[in-house]
């Protein structure tokens, strides 16, 4: 049913959520991504097109397939230009055989009904659901495999790496009917104090609002608990530590994030010291806070851990060891008693 629908949608693509680098492009090169779209899913070996700039085709193919994250098996193209016809011609470089991508495109497509369980619940829900999922299923692979930089690394071995995680997502949203795009830019992992690099990621529209969603830094900062210190937040968070490339839609909504939606964070130290307490009092061992509007200093963290063994001594006799995982960029703080 699935496959149906996107041969469908590939006849007549319309500008909304699910397709939204193709709406930001001219007639002309719409109709380029349409015969590239077309021809590939129909498997051709040449594909003929207007002759174009060698960058703006290049431009519109990595769109089409950042729209179309089920076109797992191209990614690399060879183009021969005709100057006196003006006409060139794309040779697709297919990774597997014609009967391999059906399978292969079988299988993706029965897996998605795990989805199936959110599939008539609110945006919301299937946002937190799919994020979990990835969460508790999906882990990054270190290896860079070849499957990890599309939607087989997570259905077939479950691991990838963030293009195919993010592609994946959009995926999981395209099926659920909540609009979605991937994102390309760069970014710092808080989880590997590392530089800036290549990264993918992406923004998702619910209740009416765009919000950024960044599974793959999400999926690599959990320990003991999910963590959600990417989820739907706003351009000017995320910028805090990601990149944009890709011309994306502005969003600029703050204060839905996970944590404020979900009266986790806190706003001063002593909104802070009444968080830490109530926790532990609900007898929690782990507790993650967001700290909002404020830097991270190199005080923090051992005022966060001053205030946890203060509230943890006015419980509880004996000392205890605290351990404090941060991400500094979005001051999201886990604090372990053990």
């Amino acid at each position: 049913m699935f496959l149906s629908f996107l041969k469908n949608k590939s006849q007549n693509i319309s500008p909304d959520g699910s397709y939204y680098y193709f709406s930001r492009f001219t007639d002309e090169q719409k109709t380029i991504y349409q015969s590239l779209l077309t021809g590939i899913r129909s498997f051709k070996k040449e594909i003929k097109i207007p002759l174009r700039p060698v960058n703006e085709i290049s431009l519109i193919f990595n769109s089409m397939l950042l729209d179309n994250p089920l076109v797992f098996y191209v990614s690399s193209y060879n183009q021969v230009n005709d100057l006196y016809k003006q006409k060139c011609t794309i040779v697709p470089e297919y990774k597997f055989t014609h009967q391999v991508i059906k399978q292969y495109t079988n299988t993706v497509n029965n897996f998605l009904q795990v989805f199936d369980t959110v599939k008539n619940k609110s945006d919301s829900d299937k946002e937190l659901f799919v994020h979990d999922y990835c969460l508790n299923n999906v882990s990054y692979d270190n290896g860079f495999g070849d499957y990890s930089y599309s939607v087989l690394g997570p259905v077939l071995n479950k691991t990838a790496v963030c293009d195919g995680i993010a592609k994946f997502v959009k995926l999981a949203f395209d099926y659920l009917g909540v609009k979605c795009l991937v994102v390309s830019g760069k970014a710092q992992n808080p989880a590997a104090d590392s530089k800036m690099e290549g990264h993918s990621w992406n923004m998702v529209k619910t209740g009416g609002k765009t919000y950024h969603l960044d599974v793959t830094f999400d999926m690599t900062l959990k320990n003991k608990t999910n963590r959600y210190d990417y989820f739907n937040l706003c351009d000017n968070d995320i910028k805090k530590d990601h990149v944009i490339v890709t011309n994306v839609p502005a969003c600029t909504t703050a204060g839905n994030d996970y944590y404020s939606v979900n009266s986790l964070s806190v706003n001063s130290s002593a909104e802070l010291d009444n968080y830490i307490g109530k926790a532990l009092k609900q007898g929690k061992k782990t507790i993650v806070v967001k700290i909002m509007n404020v830097q991270y200093s190199e005080n923090t963290v051992n005022k966060i851990m001053g205030i946890a063994q203060r509230q943890y001594g006015n419980m509880h006799n004996g000392s205890v060891m605290i351990e404090v995982e941060y991400n500094s960029s979005q001051m999201v703080f886990e604090i372990h008693f053990k």
